[in-house]
């Protein structure tokens, strides 16, 4: 059974969908600045997350991560051998996407894609760190069993995070700042 809201929105035409799809205000975006801060800081199991790297030739290569949220910086494990670290080596640009898997009913789904610069952290004891700083937030620390592989971090600093279902349908929330 289709909810209401979405059956209103299936009634709009083209045009106003359009009409309605702008940017949050400055003032709609601060609103929930900290909500979407915080959902992508204590996704739950019900939320998919995603790393994206380009290629040497520019196509994406998706793949599902664990990210650890410290402000606005991503923290992911990785081991030595894996694609993505030779994309972000190749190229720093990178973007997580988060996304809803199970929307409360009469809600708008859920998603924040973040662009950012990644930084590939090989020091055992920076690492270490994230491991101590990650398992007193969360409780998880090392959960990487195989001692055999190098652990690396990469850590990505946003550059903009684009934030749909915190205002409703059609109002995405763009974010440029990141020092609060």
């Amino acid at each position: 059974m289709e909810n209401a809201f979405r059956a209103q929105y299936r009634q709009m035409t083209r045009a106003q969908i359009l009409e309605e799809e702008r940017e949050a205000t400055p003032e709609q975006a601060e609103q929930v600045r900290e909500a979407i801060k915080e959902w992508i800081k204590h996704s739950s199991p019900h939320t998919a997350k995603f790393l994206i790297t380009l290629r040497k030739d520019g196509r994406p290569h998706c793949r599902p991560v664990s990210a650890f949220v410290e402000g606005w910086t991503v923290g992911t494990i990785s081991q030595g051998e894996h694609l993505k670290n030779q994309h972000i080596r190749n190229n720093p640009i990178v973007a997580y996407l988060w996304v809803e898997k199970c929307p409360e009913e009469d809600r708008w789904l859920k998603s924040v894609w973040m662009q950012g610069t990644c930084e590939i952290i090989e020091d055992e004891a920076e690492v270490q760190a994230f491991f101590d700083r990650r398992e007193a937030a969360t409780g998880v620390g090392n959960n990487h069993p195989n001692d055999q592989w190098v652990k690396l971090l990469l850590r990505t600093t946003p550059t903009l995070v684009r934030a749909e279902g915190f205002l409703g349908p059609n109002k995405p929330v763009l974010i440029r700042d990141f020092s609060r």
